[in-house]
């Protein structure tokens, strides 16, 4: 489990540490209207030359791509709240793309909305696939509730203990931004098993 979570950080960091040297080629790019080489060939349109193009072409797909990222490995719960300004830099794409390759007469946000709604799909499965957001703030979460739990009913039984273990869970709580998350829980769990007892 340890060594797939590693392999999945591994793979988000590459793509975030090449997508920095992908935007900037357009810098190798010529200022002519047609870029051709034995490998592809890339027309400007009605750019001014194909460094504009591919300018535009990058800053557009790096900004979808930084936002998804973000989106996908996101531990909080308001991270639906990024599908608002990934939408519209994934309007703003679909009408770039469409200045340039015509394949709509009046392009209106409502004409990216069905791919929009694929792409979000399609986001969201993978989050749900990596399980960033739910893993870490599921086992915390039920820490924290059944320690309170616990407290509560030790507070009804012996008051001298439960105010000894209520100062333990504060200090462990004061703590929690100072150690690591995994410390952390073996503490709360080392007091959980402490009560128990």
């Amino acid at each position: 489990m340890k060594n797939i979570k590693i392999k999945k950080d591994l793979i988000i960091v590459l793509i975030i540490i090449i997508s920095p040297f992908a935007f900037y080629f357009h810098v190798l790019a010529p200022t002519t209207k047609v870029w051709d080489t034995k490998f592809f060939t890339i027309d400007a349109g009605y750019f001014e030359n194909v460094k504009n193009y591919l300018w535009i072409y990058a800053y557009k797909t790096l900004t979808i791509l930084m936002i998804s990222i973000w989106f996908v490995t996101c531990k909080n719960w308001w991270r639906l709240v990024l599908l608002i300004p990934l939408s519209i830099e994934f309007s703003k794409f679909i009408s770039f793309l469409n200045d340039r390759y015509n394949f709509l007469d009046n392009y209106g946000f409502a004409h990216s909305l069905p791919i929009f709604l694929m792409f979000s799909f399609l986001l969201l499965f993978i989050a749900k696939k990596l399980n960033y957001y739910s893993v870490n703030s599921n086992t915390r979460s039920e820490l924290n509730d059944e320690i309170y739990k616990l407290m509560n009913d030790l507070s009804l039984f012996n008051r001298k203990e439960s105010y000894k273990i209520k100062k333990k869970y504060d200090l462990i709580k004061k703590q929690k931004d100072k150690i690591e998350k995994k410390e952390y829980l073996c503490s709360l769990i080392e007091l959980r098993n402490s009560i128990n007892e």
